[in-house]
């Protein structure tokens, strides 16, 4: 074998656990006692876990800081301060970026990765040509999946409608889309109906940012859902931030999470930068814009969380750390006992993958060796400390390894 990982323990129940790989996958799972490999590591009783999948994150904007003060905290004020922004970010710029977000996502143990592409009349297609460029750069060290995003909406504009079959035609690999930034649920429908009919075309997945607003009124997830059943793309279509949940009734939101569970949907809370940037023209109780995580999850809906931004007019913070983002999601959602801790962890991991349709995830005779070592023991330990990811492995190939050294002086 090329590589073999010796005492390590499992990320499902603990148990001692050996792992070895051949030409990219995993060929070989036992508790220990497997023949000697090419090259051994020893995991030093560390949890061996699959690899971390990002599934929404907007490379093209990360770390845009200095100049791009967000006065009013709001989403409405970061896309406006974005806008002045895009049309004139030179491409080079963009890669130097998205690099420094995705080397730090890599030594975080991503290996899959989703990134929203804005398309619209200012940006036209010059942050698709950055985030190809991007793709290119790091083919061999992490997926990435690009999602053309129309931010400004599309009904009102047939340029906008003709840049995104461009931008599928030229390298987009997922449709994206923003209902809610339509004039009202009749122009909503009709923009879920353009980029069904360009996923159809293309045989493409849809991801979709929904109902990100506090305003009740605004349920689009549920023409979503209806569409997806339409359409037939039933696991195919995901539905991001989600926010306009937390505010509607208890008789709405049954009714939708009803048709979003047979829609089979995947949903992605947001949780870090949605309880930044929502209720911010509240008086208490504030609206906190987070999905209804639980209640999804109790219907069977496959719920994971995202990024979305790091260090920008959108967000202030973030490290590209996804256990940082499901520690957030498990506290805005109230996930304390042992079996919402568990599923909290999953939902970068197993929960996520599901969202990319990935079937060969895990850690198991077959799956692609796309691995890390965590230095965790269990589900709470690997969130509440978020600790090293001691090595990062992609197809059988070492590409980080990390280990903090502490020295106790008392």
């Amino acid at each position: 074998m090329d590589l073999v990982i010796r005492n390590a323990i499992s990320d499902t129940d603990g148990a001692p656990l050996e792992v070895g790989i051949q030409d990219g996958r995993i060929v070989a799972v036992a508790p220990d006692g497997l023949p000697s490999g090419e090259r051994e590591i020893d995991a030093d009783g560390g949890m061996l876990s699959p690899a971390l999948v990002e599934p929404h994150f907007h490379l093209e904007n990360a770390l845009i800081w200095e100049g791009a003060l967000n006065h009013s905290g709001t989403l409405e004020e970061a896309i406006d301060v974005y806008a002045a922004i895009k049309r004139d970010m030179p491409i080079d710029d963009i890669v130097h970026r998205a690099s420094i977000a995705l080397r730090a996502a890599i030594g975080h143990g991503v290996q899959w990765f989703r990134s929203h592409i804005d398309i619209d009349q200012t940006g036209q297609l010059r942050l698709l040509q950055g985030n190809l460029a991007v793709r290119e750069r790091f083919r061999e060290v992490i997926d990435i999946q690009l999602i053309a995003f129309p931010q400004m909406g599309m009904t009102r504009d047939p340029e906008v409608i003709d840049l995104m079959w461009q931008a599928m035609d030229q390298g987009a690999d997922v449709v994206g889309g923003m209902p809610h930034a339509e004039r009202d649920m009749d122009d909503a429908a009709r923009h879920i109906e353009l980029a069904f009919d360009m996923a159809v075309a293309h045989d493409a997945d849809v991801d979709m940012h929904i109902d990100e607003t506090d305003d009740p009124a605004w349920y689009s997830l549920e023409l979503l859902a209806e569409e997806t059943i339409r359409r037939g793309w039933q696991g195919r279509v995901t539905a991001g931030h989600c926010c306009a949940m937390s505010a509607w009734d208890d008789a709405l939101a049954e009714r939708v999470i009803g048709k979003v569970a047979e829609a089979q949907l995947n949903v992605i809370t947001i949780a870090p930068i949605n309880l930044m940037l929502q209720g911010r023209g509240d008086k208490h109780p504030k609206r906190r814009g987070i999905a209804r995580v639980k209640e999804l999850m109790a219907a069977g809906v496959n719920v994971s969380c995202g990024q979305d931004d790091l260090q920008n007019m959108f967000y202030s913070y973030g490290n590209m750390d996804p256990l940082e983002v499901a520690f957030v999601a498990a506290h805005a959602a109230h996930m304390s006992a042992p079996h919402e801790i568990e599923a909290a962890f999953n939902m970068p991991r197993y929960n996520a993958a599901r969202n990319f349709r990935l079937d060969d995830y895990g850690v198991r005779a077959g799956a692609r060796a796309n691995l890390m070592v965590l230095d965790a023991a269990s589900a709470v330990d690997a969130l509440r400390r978020r600790s090293d990811r001691r090595y990062v492995i992609r197809d059988g190939r070492v590409l980080v390894e990390s280990r903090t050294q502490t020295k106790w002086n008392f």
